[in-house]
């Protein structure tokens, strides 16, 4: 005999000993509940929870330019904890990395649309009728990787496009022959990976549009940011919000409560007068702002345009700071042993590959003879061997 154990998972999920009700104060605003929650849930490397708060709160279907959120960082920092609480926030499911291209296009146009009923006195349309409107969207991609982008090109072409609503139209071919039809891309974006897609030359296309959260497991934090956390590596567990153990059930509803229209109206009229005037930004940098600093101003979880850039500007500085390893020696003495390592194989007709652990050793022998200012660490040669189109695989660097 066969059973439904769904029913058991259901049971259990709606008897779970906490609802995210006991973790909502009442007292605060929807936003600053959002802050506290990201604040208690998560322990970041460096204080980005304002920025981290603001992107969850964007309402797509007023927005005209919104940036991508990439979660950077090893197994078990906290890259799904952020995506989770995102997706409970705007009642979506979470998009696995092997979601294919027709897929992700299928699952944006459910989201962008909403149909609501509008009443009217015209005969027509007896006590009112249906109208379709456009709603807000959210995409939270899980565990993606370089390669889940560069075999998936059609993906990788939309990320490069949707986030700007002024071109966003992409054509594909209509069930009717000889036919196209347009799908509008435009969304705001969750995707997490251990990669560094933010350091990889073939996405810097994709770079600039991007505000990159760094995340690290507790005990790699250093002491000063775990002081400031107020956590040890032995407490931590006690202190951090384990978002499974509650249930989450009407939650998604206060994003959409919070979005009424006299909120839409302040949100609108703050963007409107910061493109006459932001300061502090990059033109590029300004450009993927423009929206985010309004979201964040009209909910005030920042207080002025001034704080708001001084945020995003540490954001943006970080990513910097990250990029300089791609200009370091380290990166000209890999380059050189892939060369040699290349030319070998072409001429011994094999596939290119280079053992991780004698490549680590090459980078410890050249940090001691002086060539390198600074020790080599694992990060930095992932992201030159990503450049040189290499992969880790098995203990082995496998060009791909």
């Amino acid at each position: 005999m066969n059973h439904d154990y769904s029913i058991l998972f259901q049971n259990r999920k709606k008897n779970l000993d906490f609802s995210w009700e006991s973790l909502y104060d009442d007292s605060l605003t929807y936003p600053e509940n959002i802050l506290n929650l990201f604040n208690n849930s998560v322990f970041l490397p460096n204080d980005f929870y304002r920025v981290l708060t603001v992107y969850a709160l964007i309402p797509s279907a007023l927005c005209n330019r919104i940036p991508y959120l990439f979660t950077y960082g090893v197994s078990g920092s906290g890259k799904s904890t952020i995506g989770k609480l995102i997706a409970r926030m705007h009642g979506i499911v979470i998009t696995g990395s092997n979601t294919t291209y027709a897929a992700m296009r299928n699952l944006l146009r459910d989201r962008k649309t909403a149909t609501i009923f509008v009443e009217s006195d015209d005969p027509k349309f007896p006590g009112g009728y249906g109208k379709t409107i456009e709603a807000n969207s959210f995409i939270v991609w899980e565990d993606i990787n370089s390669r889940t982008l560069r075999d998936n090109p059609c993906t990788y072409n939309m990320l490069k496009c949707s986030y700007d609503r002024s071109c966003d139209t992409i054509l594909i071919s209509s069930e009717t022959k000889g036919k196209n039809e347009q799908f509008r891309a435009f969304s705001p974006m969750v995707f997490g990976s251990i990669e560094p897609l933010h350091a990889l030359e073939q996405f810097k296309e994709l770079r600039r549009r991007l505000i990159v959260i760094p995340t690290k497991k507790v005990e790699h934090l250093p002491d000063a940011r775990k002081a400031s956390l107020g956590i040890t590596n032995d407490d931590y567990v006690e202190k951090i919000i384990d978002i499974d153990n509650y249930n989450w059930k009407g939650f998604s509803g206060k994003f959409k409560e919070f979005w009424n229209l006299e909120q839409a109206d302040i949100f609108l009229t703050i963007r409107s007068a910061l493109t006459r005037n932001i300061k502090g930004l990059t033109s590029s940098q300004r450009a993927i702002s423009l929206d985010l600093i309004a979201v964040g101003i009209s909910s005030r979880i920042w207080n002025d345009e001034t704080e708001a850039v001084k945020d995003l500007k540490q954001c943006f500085e970080w990513i910097e700071n990250d990029l300089k390893v791609t200009q370091s020696p380290l990166k000209d003495l890999i380059g050189h042993l892939v060369k040699q390592e290349e030319t070998n194989a072409i001429n011994g007709d094999y596939s290119p590959s280079l053992d991780a652990n004698t490549l680590r050793s090459y980078a410890q022998n050249w940090y001691e003879k002086g060539w390198l200012l600074d020790k080599p660490h694992s990060k930095d040669i992932v992201v030159i061997m990503g450049e040189h189109g290499y992969k880790l695989n098995k203990g082995k660097w496998i060009k791909q």
